[in-house]
């Protein structure tokens, strides 16, 4: 049986190769951005700092006062904190409250129970036609499957090929970008 911490390994090997990953990864990455000037990301990872003008946009002048302004609005309720598991934060939610969720690519390290219990959650808080965004390090992700059998239409929004040198976004760091619509 795969553990968890295996299924991201296991992906990445049923795709071909971690080297191959990792020159998909990063080629693309420094042949065609400016780490200094237009890749905020890896230009914290290298220089450990941003500049003021290579930072992510909430931490620009205009973007970060607007963020302070809600926050300072008690009555705003653009930003909720929950400080529990997924499902249970879905599970307190009322059936179709949500119109969206995204969920990044933490069910790459899940087990298939795991999985199943997070889209089943994710289908009752979602109202229909409501959908779900992710990334993966794999190309197609092993539970794409999981979210069709429980009643999702599942689309790929970009897919990175092997040997490109074409990169996803600035960071490049997933092979696949999903979304799983409610039907």
């Amino acid at each position: 049986m795969v553990q968890p911490r295996d299924n991201q390994l296991k992906m990445l090997h049923d795709e071909g190769s971690m080297s191959q990953y990792v020159r998909d990864t990063l080629d693309p990455v420094f042949l065609s951005t400016h780490i200094s000037t237009n890749n905020y990301f890896y230009r914290m990872l290298i220089c450990q700092q941003y500049s003021q003008t290579c930072c992510p946009d909430y931490l620009t002048k205009p973007v970060f006062g607007k963020l302070q302004e809600i926050a300072r609005n008690t009555q705003d309720t653009t930003f909720n904190i929950h400080t529990a598991t997924i499902v249970d934060t879905l599970q307190k939610m009322r059936p179709g409250e949500l119109s969206k969720a995204v969920i990044m690519d933490h069910m790459d390290w899940c087990t298939s129970d795991e999985a199943d219990a997070e889209i089943d959650a994710l289908k009752t808080a979602l109202k229909q036609g409501g959908f779900v965004l992710w990334r993966s390090a794999a190309r197609i992700p092993w539970y794409v499957a999981n979210f069709k059998a429980l009643g999702f239409k599942v689309e790929a929004i970009s897919v990175r090929q092997p040997n490109t040198q074409t990169a996803l976004d600035r960071v490049n760091m997933y092979a696949s970008f999903y979304k799983a619509t409610k039907l």
